[in-house]
């Protein structure tokens, strides 16, 4: 039987590994000012993980050497504010997370129940968890931390990014920063995505029962992170309101980008449809093939319509609408549902009752995993909407 068959027991939850790293006298000259050359390194649930590594065909060893950096280590071991801490591995591949010792405890006791949701569901739109650890250098404090897939891993640039919680109430400020990228919240977001029908409904599916695995185990509190690249202005339209002569890049967005090969390429298409007077041989539709096939994972590199929409910051998704702009773009979605290490406990039951005083008990964030899950599903449903013109 092969290794990723076999099942976890309650002894694989409690295992842990311990590693003492001391870099030699060699090594340590070469390191930077103020690295760390001596630290604790704990693994928790090994062989749990390696399972999940397995899923994905991660090599353990190469997985240890990408997140095992000194860079890594420093940055994970100066953090002040445990859980607020977001850093990318060496090769992009993973992204890590400083967790507070709660959520630590969270994330263990539904590893099982969450390994078996992989297995069934080899298309989830969750995050995949790939380690959970805790460094502690000489002198230092402990830090604890889980490794995760790097949704954003692309070569291509992200033109806009979203943390998406389905909440309206205290989403409009502070928008966080994760390598170079700004994420913005539910107020800023001013695009629906229009998938081919087929492809939208087996999403939500999925979605839904990603949501009642995360339903089961109590959690809430978490996001959809969301971004696009812009291709090209798309040929055809998702409605009579967004006509191909109205059709635009917006160059607040494309400006944004940082490669050269990327500016001539943005550049080559917009001269590219200008000269067509966007007439192609190929349809949306013949993209929407090309670039979706049954083996593609949901929010890898996904092929969607994108639609600006206007909103006056009140109201649901489902009641902003088509910007006068008529701004259609062809973007490449990259998704995934984060940050799932929340239970409502005590401290989030008394900021309900806290907040339900002061704003509507509906729209707040911390609201139990029943209601929690069923506002998420609702809100992700408003965002991507069914293209009937790729039937």
């Amino acid at each position: 039987m092969a290794l990723s068959d076999k099942e976890l027991s309650a002894a694989d939850l409690r295992a842990t590994q311990r590693n003492w790293v001391q870099y030699s006298k060699q090594h340590s000259k070469n390191l930077p000012p103020g690295s760390i050359t001596d630290f604790e390194w704990k693994d928790y649930c090994p062989k749990a993980f390696r399972l999940i590594q397995e899923l994905d065909n991660i090599d353990n060893d190469d997985y240890m050497m990408s997140v095992c950096s000194d860079e890594t280590i420093r940055k994970a071991s100066s953090t002040l504010r445990p859980g607020n801490l977001f850093l990318l591995s060496n090769d992009s591949r993973f992204a890590i997370k400083t967790l507070r010792k709660s959520q630590l405890k969270v994330l263990i006791e539904m590893l099982p129940i969450y390994y078996n949701h992989l297995r069934k569901f080899r298309n989830t739109v969750l995050n995949k968890l790939y380690g959970l650890h805790v460094v502690k250098p000489v002198g230092g404090v402990k830090v604890y931390f889980v490794v995760v897939a790097n949704i954003f891993k692309s070569d291509l640039l992200m033109h806009r990014c979203f943390d998406l919680k389905g909440s309206l109430q205290g989403r409009k400020v502070k928008k966080m920063r994760v390598r170079e990228k700004t994420l913005h919240k539910e107020s800023d977001l001013d695009f629906l995505f229009y998938l081919e029908p087929l492809v939208r409904h087996r999403l939500l599916a999925q979605i839904k029962h990603d949501c009642a695995f995360l339903e089961a185990v109590g959690i809430m509190n978490y996001s959809l992170l969301l971004g696009f690249h812009i291709k090209e202005s798309p040929q055809g339209s998702v409605d009579s309101r967004c006509s191909c002569n109205d059709m635009r890049i917006s160059n607040d967005m494309l400006h944004q980008s940082d490669l050269s090969s990327q500016r001539s390429s943005i550049s080559s298409n917009r001269d590219s449809i200008d000269s067509r007077n966007c007439t192609t041989e190929l349809t949306f539709r013949d993209h929407w093939l090309q670039n979706n096939s049954c083996t593609s994972k949901f929010g890898e590199e996904m092929s969607a319509r994108g639609v600006r929409i206007s909103w006056n910051g009140t109201g649901s998704v489902s009641t902003r609408q088509i910007s006068r702009r008529r701004e259609c773009h062809d973007v490449l979605l990259y998704f995934g549902i984060v940050d799932f290490f929340q239970d409502y406990g005590v401290i989030k039951r008394i900021e309900h009752a806290y907040k339900s005083l002061q704003f509507d008990p509906k729209m707040i964030a911390a609201v139990n995993p029943k209601v929690y899950s069923s506002r998420f599903q609702a809100f992700i449903s408003d965002i991507f909407k069914a293209d009937d013109s790729l039937h």
